[in-house]
């Protein structure tokens, strides 16, 4: 007797686990969920949360469309979905994604209701910027006289200022803007003299100078 009961009872707890195993809901890992409106917003989420990466693979996708004003377009690598803008309720697509970028969108407001996810491997590019070129420049001087010939020969297009300067006193100036200029700076008197060139161009400055000498 014990041991019919002792049958009876495995065979129960069988049965209770085959029906709690076929009770048990299927997998949503290939459901998703996406939603626009009835405010200004849009999501797609699984189970509960936003969409930003898959793998590759064939989801199941549900949409519920709350408002007459929006819809919601899906889009990327060999897919294109759309309910209409000035419909409402409920679809359910069934997509297949590949390694890519997918965006989603309402088409009356593109630029404020978006959202986008990656699939499996993306290529990214790279953007190597290159630095601007240093900016240089020199300074070549000649007397006649008491004028002084300045010469300045930048690396690129710049601002150039001249100066002659005795001590901590300018006593002559000029400007240009040009890669290679001459001005003409006028020695108040004989005496020693420092030609000053500052150059600037994109953001950078570049100084030369050279000492002359006026008789």
């Amino acid at each position: 007797m014990k041991t019919k009961l002792g049958v009876l009872l495995v065979l129960s707890i069988a049965g209770l686990a085959a029906a709690v195993s076929v009770a048990r809901p299927a997998s949503t890992d290939g459901a998703l969920q996406g939603t626009v409106g009835p405010g200004y917003s849009i999501n797609l989420t699984q189970n509960g949360v936003k969409v930003t990466h898959l793998d590759p693979g064939t989801y199941t996708i549900t949409v519920n469309d709350q408002a007459d004003i929006h819809n919601f377009d899906l889009f990327g690598p060999g897919v294109k979905e759309s309910t209409g803008v000035d419909t409402t309720g409920t679809v359910t697509w069934t997509v297949t994604f590949s390694n890519g970028t997918y965006n989603y969108v309402c088409d009356a407001h593109p630029a404020s209701i978006k959202g986008s996810f990656t699939v499996g491997t993306v290529q990214t590019t790279t953007t190597t910027t290159t630095p601007p070129a240093a900016l240089k420049v020199t300074a070549k001087t000649k007397v006649t006289a008491r004028t002084v010939a300045v010469t300045a020969t930048a690396t690129k297009v710049a601002s150039l200022d001249f100066g002659l300067w005795k001590g901590t006193k300018r006593v002559a100036h000029a400007t240009a803007k040009a890669k290679v200029k001459t001005v003409k700076l006028k020695a108040p008197s004989a005496g020693r003299y420092v030609a000053k060139i500052t150059a600037k161009a994109g953001g950078r400055i570049a100084k030369a100078s050279k000492i002359v000498t006026v008789k």
